[in-house]
């Protein structure tokens, strides 16, 4: 049933969505929208939301964690636990080589459930898990060098020090969010404008709408949904993972977890496609976490793995975060 509520009511009407991540949202969707005003087709809602946002800005105390969003960043707390399960996940082949293989003592103690209570890793887990990683990381140090070493050790103290400041701003936010103020629904309402605005130039063009929006931003890592698909590839066996389609709101996350075989992944647009001009190749033992068009257009709804062996299989898990 449609609801008339969720079609012509505040879409952004949520406890969940803060007044800094109203904010984050809407500098996002800014940059986004005067990067494709290239004919002026968004004057009008850039000159809706821009004055709205720098009111916004200015109520809002801390400016310490808003976003560098040139750069993609989230805040703080979600910057440091994204970026910490990236590292874990770059890192697994790493560090299985440095201290001796996936089946050593060493590794385990990284990685005691390979890699998934990092790729679960929320606010409720981040103390244990970084701590976890800084005991391992000094224990072994001289098998991981200079460098690994104070790279791994920095995320406790970087996600402590987040959480700290996060902790202190969360109680105002929440707050502000039971008392909306006045800045806070005309920002929702604009907002919710330009999302209609945006649907009428590309009506049924998911990929296209979706790609000035980044909803995630409005929700700490936690909210999003991971699916894991794993199994093993005959030599050159090329098996499809998901036909839906994806936009650079999720993540993928590629673990090549066999020993003998690379593997390559693309977003194809059928089933059948045996290569692809845009796709990723991950060798054995190593990960990579990536947004969906680094493996192809977004109009392609086919997620596509390949064995590039002649004679061996590959083990493989994806992680599918959004």
């Amino acid at each position: 049933m449609i609801s008339p509520e969720k079609m012509f009511g505040n879409l952004f009407d949520s406890k969940e969505i803060t007044a800094l991540r109203l904010l984050i949202f809407g500098k996002d969707l800014l940059v986004n929208m005067i990067a494709a005003n290239t004919t002026h087709t968004y004057d009008v809602p850039i000159a809706l939301l821009t004055p709205l946002l720098a009111q916004l800005e200015t109520q809002v105390s801390s400016l310490d964690s808003i976003l560098n969003l040139r750069s993609g960043q989230t805040d703080e707390v979600d910057l440091v636990t994204f970026n910490f399960i990236k590292k874990m996940s770059d890192m697994n082949g790493v560090i299985a080589n440095a201290l001796g293989g996936k089946l050593s003592i060493g590794y385990k103690e990284f990685y005691p459930l390979n890699m998934k209570d990092y790729d679960a890793a929320n606010r409720a887990t981040m103390h244990t898990l970084t701590s976890r990683v800084s005991v391992a990381a000094t224990k072994y140090a001289t098998e991981l060098g200079v460098i690994i070493t104070p790279d791994l050790q920095s995320f406790l103290p970087s996600y402590t020090a987040a959480r700290s400041s996060q902790s202190t701003s969360t109680g105002t936010v929440n707050t502000s969010r039971v008392y909306r103020t006045v800045i806070e629904t005309k920002t929702e309402l604009a907002l919710t404008e330009i999302v209609h605005f945006i649907a009428g130039k590309f009506p049924g063009d998911v990929v296209m709408c979706s790609s000035f929006f980044k909803f995630n931003l409005l929700f700490t890592v936690g909210h999003h949904k991971h699916t894991t698909h794993s199994g093993t590839l005959g030599f050159e066996e090329i098996k499809e993972i998901a036909n839906q389609l994806f936009t650079d709101n999720w993540s993928i996350i590629i673990r090549n977890k066999g020993t003998n075989a690379a593997v390559e992944v693309w977003l194809g647009a059928t089933a059948l496609e045996t290569t692809s001009v845009k796709l990723v190749t991950v060798q054995p033992g190593n990960a990579v976490s990536l947004k969906p068009s680094d493996l192809g257009d977004l109009k392609n709804s086919f997620l596509l793995i390949k064995n590039l062996s002649l004679v061996n299989s590959a083990d493989y898990e994806i992680v599918i975060i959004g």
